[in-house]
This record gives C-alpha cells, sequence and structure tokens, in this order.
C-alpha cells in the first residue's frame, strides 16, 4: 500500500485521519514492528520486557472506540516475555508461538506452546496461558504440564503468580510421591 496515487487515479480528496480509519476498517494493523524489544518501566523501574518476531499493533478510531476495543498488540512468529526484569536478568520467562496484548485492560493472552519458566528452571506447558499485569497474576483452564526437580505434575486449570513462585493447579492427575 502506498502514499502516492497512480497517474491513472485520482488523488485522494480525503484527510490523512480520514484515510487511517479506511485502512483499519479494510482491517490492516497501524504498525507493524519486526524483530522487537521493548522495556517496560513503571514509576522508572524495569518490570519487564518483550522480545518478539512480529508484532502488530491494531487500533480503531477514537470516535468508534468501545472499552472492547482497546488498543491491541498482536504477536506473532514466537515471542518471550521476561518478567520481572529484561533478558539479562528476570525473575521469570513466558515464551509462546503468539499472543495478543490489550494495552488498556493490561492482559496479556498466549497461545500455542506456551512455556512459563521461574528462576528455580520449574518449568509450566499448556497450550493458553492469561497474564493480568494489574494483578500478577497467571491463569489457564486448559491442561497443564509442571516439571519441578521432585517430578512431573500434571493437571487441569492453574493459578500462579507472574513470577512463577506460587502456584495451585486446580484439578490434578496422575500421582506424586511425597517424600517422608
Amino acid at each position: 500500500m502506498g502514499c502516492a496515487s497512480t497517474p491513472d487515479q485520482e488523488p485522494p480528496e480525503k484527510g490523512v485521519d480520514s484515510q487511517a480509519a479506511d485502512i483499519l476498517r479494510e482491517g490492516a494493523p497501524i504498525q507493524v514492528v519486526e524483530q522487537g524489544y521493548f522495556e517496560y518501566t513503571e514509576r522508572g523501574k524495569l518490570i519487564q520486557a518483550l522480545e518478539a518476531n512480529r508484532l502488530e499493533r491494531w487500533d480503531h478510531p477514537e470516535g468508534e472506540r468501545t472499552q472492547a476495543d482497546a488498543p491491541l498488540w498482536q504477536v506473532s512468529e514466537g515471542f518471550t516475555l521476561f518478567i520481572g526484569g529484561n533478558r539479562d536478568r528476570h525473575a521469570a520467562t513466558l515464551q509462546a508461538d503468539r499472543g495478543t496484548y490489550n494495552d488498556q485492560a493490561g492482559r496479556l493472552e498466549a497461545w500455542d506452546n506456551v512455556l512459563l519458566v521461574n528462576t528455580k528452571g520449574e518449568r509450566l506447558e499448556t497450550e493458553h496461558l492469561v497474564w493480568s499485569h494489574d494483578s500478577d497474576l497467571v491463569c489457564t483452564n486448559r491442561p497443564v504440564s509442571i516439571e519441578t526437580a521432585q517430578g512431573l505434575l500434571r493437571g487441569r486449570g492453574l493459578r500462579s503468580d507472574s513470577r512463577f513462585e506460587r502456584y495451585e493447579i486446580l484439578n490434578p492427575t496422575g500421582s506424586f510421591e511425597v517424600g517422608n
């Protein structure tokens, strides 16, 4: 898509804002970032970093926006969220093949090959996970597999803090040996 008109077309009579609204109606993102790395801070303190192969930002014109239509980032082709720091120093990592982030709700949803790893090396694997920035809560209602130094835990559904230090499997399955 270009900005100039071709010889057989009349120049556009619309303003830039009107053209942007038309692009949104046609289903194109308003911003695309390839091989992006972003660090997020709150009050000057680094809280997380995102490394993604492809990010697309979708938005709705101000006059047409509703609560559900908040700016949305779609991440594809793989990403890693470094929780509690940057790529060199962090408390946990969340990886997945694809995801979405709603700016207004502060909610990240991760899909496909989701992996959450804490500093002790404990690994959570699932197919879908929701991370809520404001409540620092990670949850899923899908099957989960957790690998710890003590063994493998399985179940359906999980609630955890974002650093994956304290977690609860909602419906555990299988058996697990507890030492005396």
